[in-house]
């Protein structure tokens, strides 16, 4: 069970697993559904062949992709690069999850911390992120387009 705001939701049989090409297409459409300026098919793809890069989807148990998260690790540094769950699974712990075990494998892999850019008017997103223990780090100007935005830039430390 994970849980929703204080409430427990059951998300049936949902797994986190690594990115593969098997995935590109329904990460392409979750990518079109959630972001002005998704990423195409083969810049995903691209990130399978990078070493420094791991991205995680989560999983139905009818194998869907309900969700996914993209990471990088350089050096000793994290960044989540896009954080997405379809529309029909938002709301049930999907992307608490997701953050979650980037936030756990950046942790595996040495990072001294983990940080990612959120819309100053995204809410919600904010408060799962500090509750996950990321902190306000500073503000990047005119970050985002369409509609234009800055971004809070936020960073959980580990060491």
């Amino acid at each position: 069970m994970w849980a929703k705001h204080g409430m427990m939701q059951r998300v049936e049989c949902m797994k986190i697993v690594s990115m593969n090409r098997t995935h590109l297409s329904a990460v392409a459409n979750l990518e079109e559904e959630c972001f002005a300026h998704p990423w195409s098919e083969n810049s995903l793809e691209d990130y399978l062949n990078n070493p420094s890069a791991y991205f995680f989807v989560a999983l139905t148990e009818t194998c869907e992709v309900a969700g996914y998260i993209g990471t990088y690790i350089v050096c000793d540094e994290a960044y989540i690069t896009n954080v997405a769950v379809t529309e029909k699974s938002r709301r049930g712990g999907i992307g608490r999850e997701l953050v979650s075990h980037a936030a756990d494998n950046a942790e595996r892999n040495d990072a001294s911390f983990i940080s990612l850019e959120v819309r100053l008017s995204n809410t919600p997103a904010v408060s799962l992120y500090k509750s996950l223990g990321f902190e306000s780090d500073g503000i990047r100007p005119n970050f985002y387009r369409d509609p234009d935005e800055d971004a809070l830039i936020m960073t959980k430390r580990f060491k």
